[in-house]
């Protein structure tokens, strides 16, 4: 019996250190992103499930890197004929969909649990042979694909991922050009003798409607900085899913933010963006087209969970449940779309099950541990026979483990009936329960003066 533990941290590491780390290149891009070398390997980049076969005597499995593991299966019965002759391999690569037209991820789960007779494995790596380590020390990226060669049979049910040898930028170009527009394939891995790689794809257009912004600070002061996205999912939910903040000049980003500012609606739900402040959530209503280079459904950490929110018009946001979702890479902001509405169909969800597949469920949000208030501080003050509000609290989570909370929040009302903008928030977050306490503390001594009572 194969020792699966043996292997479960080499397959992680690679999927890790190896494979994630490939960098997305746009395909009209490819003479500008990609570095010069003396040549390149470039190979077709299928639309699967990445997998590494082990191959101990006899005995063959599937593992990915989510230790998810397939021992019986009439894929592995074909493969176990056509590696007869080998005796112990570890081979990454990907189970794909053998179809004349195109297939996504999700196709090739359903294919798996059907057990289709059309399912493939294309071997891009080998890790061991013979119970030799392979490293890239000890062979580059050429010589492991000669490796494979002399392992695997051409044509099978299991063979080496399609690629060619080139030495200039522009054969490369070609190859994405007729892959992607001529036979259907996702796109084109290039990696040569020097480290890392790249997975080259065409750029991805989608709709979304604005839920949030985030402004700026510092000398980015008085400007938008992010838009905060969301699909739409059939329950009418409101699926987070990405910050936009490239694509904008340096005056639309000034204006818009005086626009957005009259927009902003209640909500129970905090999201943060990269400078550490929070968004201020909008009113769901502007549809926007962005592209990105990519889309995908996990990182490092496992598979992506993002808070799904409702909206009201009289209560404004309620998180709803923590939903699988995805990240997308670069999301670069092309045009409003004044033609489209945020309803199920214009932005539904269903955009990105069209290109990654979902095999996680939802999280409850009452499965989620419950916060807890540290400290509350409610101070008030009487002017021209108004009441000023200023309340401060700091909490914990209690929901760091999920990945997708910070551990301590700092928030801030300041509520002046008198004033133009009579109600201004603050929000600041933090891993340290000491720091978060010494951010409320700073905050009252800024803002609570003479005049001030505590009542609360």
């Amino acid at each position: 019996m194969i020792d699966i533990k043996k292997y479960q941290n080499k397959v992680s590491e690679y999927k890790t250190y190896v494979a994630g780390r490939l960098r997305s290149v746009e395909g009209q891009k490819i003479k500008e992103s990609i570095p010069k070398q003396e040549k390149y390997l470039a190979s077709t980049k299928y639309d699967g499930h990445f997998y590494t076969l082990i191959k101990e005597n006899d005995q063959i499995i599937f593992i990915n890197h989510r230790d998810k593991i397939i021992e019986k299966h009439p894929l592995i019965d074909q493969i176990t004929e056509a590696l007869n002759d080998v005796k112990q391999v570890v081979i990454p690569g990907e189970i794909y969909l053998e179809s004349e037209e195109r297939t996504r991820s999700f196709n090739v789960t359903k294919a798996i649990t059907d057990q289709d007779p059309n399912l493939r494995f294309a071997a891009f790596d080998i890790l061991e042979h013979n119970s030799e380590a392979i490293t890239a020390a000890s062979a580059n990226v050429f010589d492991r694909f000669d490796l494979l060669k002399e392992i695997l049979p051409n044509k099978s049910v299991i063979h080496v991922a399609h690629h060619e040898i080139f030495e200039s930028k522009n054969d490369i170009e070609e190859m994405f050009n007729n892959h992607v527009a001529s036979e259907n394939a996702e796109g084109v891995v290039v990696k040569s003798i020097a480290p890392g790689g790249f997975k080259i794809k065409p750029k991805f257009t989608l709709d979304a409607v604005i839920v949030g912004f985030a402004e700026g600070d510092g000398d980015r002061a008085g400007l938008l900085r992010d838009f905060l996205l969301a699909f739409i999912r059939p329950d009418g939910t409101y699926q987070l899913f990405a910050h936009m903040s490239h694509g904008f000049s340096e005056e639309q980003r000034k204006d818009l933010l005086v626009e957005y500012k009259k927009k902003v609606v209640a909500s129970s739900f905090i999201e943060v963006a990269r400078n550490k402040l929070a968004f201020h959530m909008v009113k769901p209503e502007t549809v926007v087209e962005f592209s990105c280079l990519d889309v995908i459904n996990e990182d490092s950490k496992g598979f992506i969970h993002k808070m799904s929110l409702t909206y009201d018009e009289k209560t404004g946001y309620k998180p709803s449940r923590l939903f699988p979702s995805v990240s997308v890479t670069i999301p670069l902001f092309i045009r409003f779309r004044d033609d489209k509405l945020p309803n199920k169909e214009d932005v539904r969800f269903a955009q990105v099950e069209n290109i990654v597949s979902f095999e996680e469920k939802e999280i409850a949000v009452e499965d989620l541990k419950p916060s807890e208030i540290l400290d509350r501080k409610v101070y008030t003050k009487e002017s021209k026979d108004t009441t000023m509000i200023r309340k401060f609290i700091i909490a914990k989570t209690n929901k760091e483990e999920s990945g997708n909370f910070p551990a301590y929040i700092f928030h801030y009302t300041d509520y002046s009936p008198n004033r133009a903008d009579p109600l201004k928030r603050d929000v600041k977050i933090s891993s340290s329960e000491d720091q978060i306490k010494s951010i409320l503390d700073a905050a009252i001594t800024k803002n609570i003066k003479k005049g001030w009572n505590l009542v609360s």
